[in-house]
């Protein structure tokens, strides 16, 4: 039988930091927090990292790696681009699964971000919509969607509904009526009624 793989000290204080900056912003997570919550001395963070905003920096860099990650093996699969689309809801939804607060940490980036990760949001997170836009862009080429609205315009409402969604998954559930192990289903469903109104 195989034996878990242990975490090293770094993976440990990303992880802890990653939770408590998604619960929180940057000004309001303080290193004693993040050591005591990885279970590691207070200057490991230093050690590994270079401190707390270095931390922070490796923490967005990973969360923003995970979702390119998910573009790639994505865009090169022969696929449609609708169904590149149902592909790229459905590991989205998978990984908030398993860590539904991180795209609060992404959110508040996009919505204000911290004055020195501009360039991160630049770089990486609007990756992102490029990805989104390229599908519908595609869709549009090959007949899959019929619209003059710009893809980057079809993008941005898509995006929104599933941010929207992700941010708000509780409420929509009750509102909803549907249950926990579902919300994959319910979210392709509502892209799905806004992509058949451009069909």
């Amino acid at each position: 039988m195989t034996q878990p793989v242990e975490q090293t000290s770094a993976e440990k204080i990303l992880a802890a930091a990653t939770e408590l900056f998604a619960r929180n912003n940057f000004d309001a997570v303080s290193v004693k927090q993040i050591a005591e919550a990885s279970n590691c001395n207070g200057a490991l963070i230093s050690y590994y990292f270079g401190g707390k905003k270095n931390l922070y920096q490796e923490v967005l860099y990973t969360q923003a790696k995970e979702f390119i990650n998910i573009q790639e093996a994505i865009r090169v699969k022969k696929l449609s681009p609708f169904t590149k689309l149902h592909a790229f809801v459905d590991s989205i939804a998978k990984l908030q699964a398993e860590h539904p607060y991180h795209i609060h940490l992404i959110y508040r980036e996009m919505l204000s971000p911290e004055p020195m990760f501009e360039k991160y949001i630049h770089s990486h997170l609007y990756r992102v919509h490029t990805f989104m836009a390229e599908l519908v862009e595609e869709a549009i080429a090959n007949g899959e969607i019929k619209t003059n609205i710009r893809p980057t315009h079809v993008a941005f409402t898509l995006e929104s509904i599933i941010l929207f969604f992700f941010l708000a998954k509780q409420p929509i559930m009750m509102l909803g009526n549907f249950d926990t192990g579902k919300e994959t289903d319910y979210l392709l469903e509502a892209l799905d009624t806004y992509i058949m109104s451009l069909r």
